[in-house]
């Protein structure tokens, strides 16, 4: 590690901080594996402390190659529209940091800007801690982190979300994560518990309320997921996908026998975006040729629960189940 070590001696000490359990944690490497700047004092005062303290300590830093990237202070960007700045990259993804000093984080899945972590040092202990989990001890990428593919294996995914959620169990950006990872492998009991702390931290995030009730779905829940897509269609009515939010509850009313709600909600989305029913005819058909039938017959059911007597919509709906049952035989 290119930069003089901190203190002396080896033991815990009581007012140790969680800086210096990073940078503990960071100095039990080979030399060369981190690239930290020098401390330095001089910093914007309008940062917030938590930012500030590991700045103190590391003026910038390369962490494990190019996992984290920390950049220097003339080059963090902002703050923007949002008064967030953009500190970094880990694994690759921009971070930001706000004025209380919580890490923001792009979900790539759904393109949401997620709270990564509470405070920006307990954050960085809980990165450093999960791009541990990608080497071996001499600093060489670990092979049984790793598919043949080149692919993160499902144990050290779970392994790096764990991590992150030990270090800041409030941040429900690494639950989230945890829990579709969970889902993912059929862990559906403990994915909905993460979840709902997800939704606890989180109330505004209508994707991970959407995750509650495809999980509560599959659990043979029809009236609690029917809830929580509900809950994902109100939990930021100014969202841009808030009309497929009202499908999706528009979908399980249908398939829970509530013909009220599934028109009240189906309205509510043909209000917001007229095109929503072609839209959903013309991924399915996409679906359909490519013979990703699951994928096709959800995308039939939005439509059928907007508009039940389109023709068209009842005609792919019959082709769609045509050829699952075909598939079947």
């Amino acid at each position: 590690m290119t930069r003089r070590k901190r203190g002396a001696g080896g033991g815990a000490d009581a007012d140790e901080t969680t800086v210096d359990r990073v940078i503990a944690a960071l100095e039990r490497w080979p030399d060369g594996m981190h690239d930290l700047g020098e401390p330095t004092v001089d910093l914007p005062n309008r940062w917030p402390p938590a930012v500030v303290d590991v700045y103190l300590a590391m003026c910038g830093a390369r962490l494990f190659g190019d996992t984290i990237v920390l950049h220097p202070p003339a080059e963090v960007a902002g703050p923007d529209d949002d008064g967030r700045y953009l500190v970094g990259e880990v694994d690759g993804e921009p971070v930001w940091f706000d004025g209380k000093g919580r890490v923001w984080r792009e979900d790539p899945d759904t393109g949401e800007r997620i709270v990564d972590g509470t405070a920006f040092d307990r954050w960085l202990h809980g990165v450093v801690d999960a791009s541990a989990l990608l080497f071996d001890p001499d600093g060489e990428y670990a092979e049984a982190a790793f598919t043949e593919e080149g692919e993160l294996t499902p144990e050290i995914a779970l392994a790096r979300a764990r991590a992150q959620v030990k270090r800041d169990g409030r941040a429900p950006g690494p639950r989230w994560r945890l829990a579709r990872l969970l889902a993912a492998r059929g862990d559906l009991d403990p994915a909905r518990r993460e979840l709902e702390d997800v939704v606890a931290q989180a109330p505004t995030l209508p994707w991970a309320w959407l995750d509650l009730a495809r999980i509560s779905e599959k659990l043979g829940d029809l009236p609690g997921a029917l809830d929580e897509a509900a809950a994902a269609a109100d939990a930021d009515p100014g969202h841009e996908q808030r009309p497929y939010f009202l499908a999706e509850a528009a979908r399980l009313a249908a398939l829970a026998g509530d013909d009220g709600r599934r028109a009240e909600y189906a309205r509510a989305a043909l209000a917001l975006d007229a095109d929503l029913v072609r839209a959903q005819l013309s991924g399915a058909e996409d679906q359909l040729a490519a013979d990703e039938l699951d994928a096709a017959a959800h995308l039939a059911g939005l439509a059928r629960a907007l508009a039940p007597r389109d023709l068209a919509v009842i005609d792919l709906v019959r082709r769609v189940d045509e050829a699952r049952k075909a598939q079947l035989h």
